[in-house]
């Protein structure tokens, strides 16, 4: 008797709520696409190209890049002559003292002096400078891609985290219709006291988990206008179609080529390069000086040249101490690189992991729960209106759907994740 009769006590709210309902609808189909016309989506693509734009790291490393390359073209020249100015003998006491021009050995100097290094050496330091530059254009490549993945990171988050808040909003409004049709259950004594409270816990529940979905998507607003400062507050666009245009391999393939690892590569070079010049440490280099002396009126002027060559004579313990010191660090570039390269591909295969489990999962969810879910509910609802079931059962079944819609949506922020995580370990032509 009461699960025949208390459908009829609670239809005249259920049309009520329905119409209030259609109403609130109706308002938000079409006032706030006018309210947000004036306001563009942003989308991921345009979130990372803002942030690549106007990145502070990225203009840092991109004059790095601009000094490297301004050294190149200086690596292989000569020093710069010195010019030397200077007084000999000059007498300090007798009769002579401190005067410029009566003591015959006196002489006011002035000339000219080079060094000339080894071709050998200049081309080495050429090399180097060369491999410095390469290096800190890896490094841009490198922290370019930690720019995407983080930015991406953020834009997902966001975007989930609006997307379950509103569904959120969508479970609260049924659970509050199931409250209003409880309360005329109640004043009709068709319901349960108890069964009203248990709704009230559980949309005070909603709206705490609203609240920490609002807080999830300020947080990733707050972190996107680090790199889009006032562009962050857009509101976000849809999630692209097709998040991830890359197969498996393409991972590993890319790994020798990511930037992380070509900046460690280049510093291996660096490394031959600074033993190279160490061994050439052992064939000295020479230097030559030409220089004018006048003297006092009554002598003879003077011309003097000079040549002056380095002497390698403790080579056991200075020029091979280098070397050695050198080549370790060579190896000691090794043994980075190929670290870097296993946690490379370590966290790639991982993400990667996450990426497809995430996938299949939300294959589950669209092919199997959503549509067993939704006609559960379409049943539940049909059996309430043709006064074969309790109101109760219908919306029981619409919040089991609702909450299988918040579950994929998890799944689906997973999924987001994984694809931020993974722009890091692809090449950027297979980005949006």
């Amino acid at each position: 008797m009461r699960s025949s009769s208390a459908p009829a006590a609670s239809r005249p709210h259920d049309s009520s709520f329905a119409s209030r309902a259609a109403l609130l609808l109706a308002f938000a189909l079409f006032a706030f696409p006018a309210a947000q016309a004036a306001e563009r989506a942003l989308t991921l693509a345009e979130a990372l190209a803002i942030a690549e734009r106007e990145s502070p790291a990225l203009a840092a490393q991109r004059s790095s890049v601009a000094a490297a390359a301004e050294m190149t073209s200086s690596a292989r020249e000569l020093p710069d002559p010195k010019l030397r100015l200077g007084i000999d003998n000059l007498p300090v006491d007798g009769a002579d003292r401190y005067s410029l021009t009566r003591d015959f050995m006196t002489m006011r100097k002035i000339g000219v002096a080079q060094e000339f290094v080894r071709d050998e050496k200049r081309e080495i330091k050429g090399r180097r400078a060369e491999n410095e530059l390469h290096r800190e254009q890896a490094m841009l490549g490198d922290a370019r891609a930690a720019l995407r993945r983080d930015v991406a990171q953020a834009w997902v988050e966001r975007h989930f985290a609006e997307r379950m808040a509103d569904v959120v909003d969508e479970q609260y409004a049924e659970t509050d219709l199931q409250r209003e049709s409880l309360q005329a259950g109640l004043r009709a004594g068709k319901a349960q006291a108890a069964d009203l409270l248990a709704v009230q816990v559980n949309l005070q529940s909603l709206l705490d988990r609203r609240a920490e979905y609002r807080r999830q998507a300020a947080r990733a607003t707050a972190l996107l206008s680090r790199w889009l400062k006032n562009e962050s507050a857009r509101p976000l666009a849809a999630l692209p179609a097709r998040l991830l245009p890359a197969r498996h391999h393409d991972v590993a393939t890319h790994a020798e080529n990511h930037p992380h690892l070509q900046t460690l590569e280049r510093q291996i070079e660096v490394a031959r390069n600074d033993a190279a010049l160490a061994r050439a440490a052992n064939k000295p280099d020479w230097g030559l000086e030409v220089a004018y002396a006048q003297r006092g009126p009554q002598y003879s002027n003077m011309l003097s040249v000079q040549v002056s060559i380095d002497l390698p004579l403790f080579q056991a313990n200075r020029q091979d101490r280098s070397v050695a010191a050198k080549m370790a660090q060579v190896e000691q570039a090794r043994a980075l690189k190929e670290d870097a390269l296993r946690q490379h591909l370590a966290e790639a295969r991982a993400t990667w992991a996450d990426w497809e489990a995430a996938t299949a999962r939300l294959q589950r969810f669209d092919e199997a729960l959503l549509p067993l879910s939704r006609e559960r509910s379409q049943l539940a609802l049909a059996a309430y209106r043709g006064g074969q079931g309790p109101l109760a059962a219908a919306l029981e079944a619409r919040r089991v759907e609702i909450e299988l819609r918040l579950q994929q949506l998890q799944l689906a922020a997973e999924q987001g994740r994984a694809y931020a995580q993974l722009l890091y370990f692809l090449p950027q032509e297979n980005q949006p």
